[in-house]
């Protein structure tokens, strides 16, 4: 039989049972979760337009995609160059209102929204995804078709899509840290002295001034604490961004902390009882991804707190036990600095129309800002053999079972409060 689909207008009319058995055999990630999806579609249904299809070979799911209809300002997504003709330019104004139809949910970032459950099928999958999407940005008035974000490994079954017109276009890299550690102390104590030494100048900062370091995992207390006034330190820091896809509205992260309660981690610095900092990470079985932050910039430099919420993410991550941490798509260089790898990211993309399909194929190397990763860096001291400490632990993680033995952060109630001590001397 041929392959058939269906398209659902709501994530509530899936069919699950076939979602999730996808999502399983390609080992999507959360972010393909239907918990989080539902999240994503009631907070921001405002200003976006959701659909989300599953393709069948006979009776058996094979792919599923979510895709997202909104409007975008391609001007502050594009190379400077770019960006200044659209800002003057009279004729590209409509550039500053573009619609487009993304395989790509909102909030999930570095994560592709498609998932096939053997990629050896996507010459027979993806004209079929296509053509609905195709169908669909024609009848809501679409003008550029986006796939994203895909990474290296992706590139050679997506070939179809180069075929059908699309064009591939790199945009900024998803920086991962693949190291293994029991806590932050023993990975501080594996660096070599001069970055050692750069993570000690910064905790330091935290440890004088009195700033308190929390994980907040209760639901009702990080919906108690994550208020318009906090949300708006997360807004000031995508307005300082050099690629500004969406502003998540408040609802998102109060509805991902609903319902990915025990997956969810808001990282918090806390003076005189009230936040300055923050970041939202998320863990997904084996992967720890640092997602979005907020701070008040008025003190960042006083207490390095972006360098300091990365730190007790990371010490988190290796309390889990977990075996990737995706750090986020922003500040390369301090990420080299930490022992972070990169992982390039692309988009595929296709114009509607003679002229925006021109416009998008022809110009497409300048539609995202591009900026150069950092190499990663050696930092460790021995990057092969593991300290005793370590030795130790993995072979007690053994005994115990694999990553549940980790030990848990000491909680007061559902807030753990953290201690940046032992991370080694100058």
């Amino acid at each position: 039989m041929p392959y058939t689909y269906r398209v659902f207008d709501s994530i509530d009319d899936v069919d699950v049972n076939a979602w999730q058995r996808v999502r399983s055999e390609a080992g999507a990630s959360i972010f393909m979760d239907p918990r989080f999806i539902a999240g994503v579609e009631s907070s921001m249904k405002q200003t976006c337009r959701f659909w989300y299809v599953i393709i069948y070979d006979d009776a058996r799911p094979v792919a599923c995609a979510g895709l997202a209809g909104m409007t975008i300002d391609l001007a502050e997504l594009a190379d400077r160059r770019m960006a200044w003709l659209i800002r003057r330019i009279p004729g590209l104004s409509r550039l500053h209102q573009l619609k487009v139809l993304f395989c790509s949910l909102p909030g999930s970032p570095g994560e592709k929204s498609l998932a096939l459950a053997q990629t050896n099928e996507s010459a027979q999958v993806l004209p079929i995804l296509d053509g609905v999407m195709n169908d669909i940005a024609k009848e809501t008035g679409m003008q550029v078709i986006v796939y994203k974000e895909f990474g290296e490994s992706d590139l050679e079954w997506m070939k179809p899509l180069l075929e059908a017109g699309y064009k591939s276009i790199a945009i900024p890299p998803m920086h991962i840290f693949k190291h293994s550690f029991a806590d932050f102390g023993e990975y501080c104590s594996a660096l070599k002295t001069r970055y050692r030494q750069q993570i000690n100048r910064s905790t330091r900062k935290l440890n004088k001034a009195g700033i308190e370091k929390v994980i907040l995992t209760d639901v009702e207390e990080i919906l108690k604490l994550y208020t318009p006034e906090v949300h708006a330190m997360y807004c000031q820091m995508v307005e300082k961004s050099d690629v500004k896809v969406e502003m998540l509205p408040i609802d998102y992260f109060h509805q991902t902390v609903r319902r990915l309660s025990p997956e969810t981690d808001l990282i918090a610095l806390f003076k005189d009882k009230k936040i300055i900092a923050f970041g939202w990470a998320l863990h997904d079985g084996p992967t720890y991804h640092m997602t979005y932050a907020g701070l008040d910039y008025r003190l960042n430099h006083e207490f390095d707190s972006y360098f300091n919420l990365m730190y007790i993410g990371f010490d988190r991550a290796f309390r889990k036990g977990v075996a990737t941490i995706n750090a986020g798509q922003t500040a390369a260089a301090f990420k080299a600095r930490i022992g972070c790898d990169f992982a390039p990211l692309y988009l595929f993309a296709k114009g509607l129309g003679p002229i925006m399909s021109r416009f998008i194929y022809f110009g497409g190397g300048m539609l995202v800002v591009h900026k150069p990763s950092t190499p990663p860096l050696n930092v460790f001291k021995n990057r092969c053999v593991p300290t005793p400490r370590r030795q130790a632990h993995l072979e007690y993680r053994e005994q115990r079972g694999g990553a549940r033995s980790m030990l848990s952060f000491p909680r007061r109630s559902a807030r753990a409060t953290l201690s940046m001590a032992g991370c080694g001397s100058d």
